[in-house]
């Protein structure tokens, strides 16, 4: 018999608590799924902190497999498949829930834009990883072009059109009062703001959990995709690989992408301030028109394909 097991919260109690539990079902001779809803797992095991990878491997040879919303970026010595849940309520939410397919209707195409800013970079909750992309994008070129807002940190509470439901207190809280007319799944963050997708050309994002051990994606590579937009990653040290690794295409033809094979967290990152720099001197027309087909690739696969895969390393490989 196959047991399932959850883990929600990703720490060093949680871990010990879950690691007795698959135990104990080993030790009845079941097998276990693993169902990790935190994919950024730290925890602490003989006086050393361990990421998720580090956890999944203790599992090698035994009949245990995970799912989770996450890529490995190093060995992973048992079973993983990838969980797509970058929108919780699924990877159809612009084409099945009204209120979405709304708000991708007001999306106007490149050519149609009189823009003063070419990217958007919208920084949620603080962290220490993103005061420092704060804290250094407003020091590069780049930033004279860059739509910039930080949610965790701006007394204003970033920018919020209309066109959206602004969060009370944190952007991946979910829809309140209107949960109850449409997904209570459906967060702040899933939401599509037109009147900053119109202002602008291309979007960067930071993830929220950053390790050079695995890659997560989540909705913010999702709305990028949905609206057909390219976009760079400040991510872990081969989070592109990753992203292609499911199925996808980035945007190598036109963005200097070389940023995502370095292991230095901070050069990485500057790194990719460079390749935006880059892409605001190019003709944001041929640049469209040169991703054309990548973008649309993109697009159906996120929502028509059925791309939950078994990613153990032989296979990521």
């Amino acid at each position: 018999m196959e047991i399932v097991l959850y883990d929600n919260q990703g720490n060093t109690e949680s871990i010990n608590v879950l690691r007795g539990n698959i135990q104990t079902e080993l030790n009845m001779g079941n097998t276990v799924l693993v169902k990790l809803f935190q994919p950024g797992v730290m925890y602490e095991k003989d006086h050393k902190w361990h990421t998720v990878i580090d956890f999944i491997n203790e599992w090698e040879d035994k009949p245990v497999r995970f799912i989770s919303n996450l890529v490995p970026l190093r060995e992973c010595k048992a079973r993983l498949d990838y969980s797509n849940d970058m929108f919780f309520t699924g990877p159809r939410l612009y084409q099945e829930n009204k209120m979405c397919e709304s708000l991708l209707k007001k999306l106007l195409p490149t050519y149609q834009k009189t823009i003063d800013k070419q990217w958007d970079l919208l920084l949620g909750e603080a962290s220490d990883n993103k005061d420092w992309l704060y804290e250094t994008i407003k020091s590069h070129p780049v930033y004279e072009s860059t739509f910039l807002t930080y949610f965790g940190k701006d007394t204003n509470k970033g920018y919020w059109s209309e066109d959206v439901v602004r969060p009370k207190k944190h952007t991946a809280e979910t829809l309140g009062p209107l949960a109850n007319r449409f997904n209570t799944q459906i967060r702040c963050s899933d939401l599509i703001d037109p009147a900053i997708y119109n202002m602008t050309h291309y979007t960067a994002m930071i993830e929220t959990t950053i390790h050079n051990d695995f890659a997560m994606f989540s909705e913010k590579e999702a709305k990028p995709i949905i609206a057909k937009r390219p976009f760079v990653i400040f991510g872990a040290c081969g989070q592109l690989e990753a992203f292609r690794s499911l199925g996808f295409k980035s945007f190598g033809s036109v963005i200097d992408e070389s940023y995502d094979t370095i292991e230095d967290k901070h050069k990485r990152w500057h790194k990719a301030l460079d390749s935006m720099l880059q892409l605001t001197k190019m003709n944001h027309i041929k640049v469209y028109n040169e991703l054309a087909e990548v973008l649309m690739h993109n697009k159906d696969h996120f929502e028509n394909s059925d791309w939950r895969r078994c990613l153990t390393w032989d296979s990521y490989q």
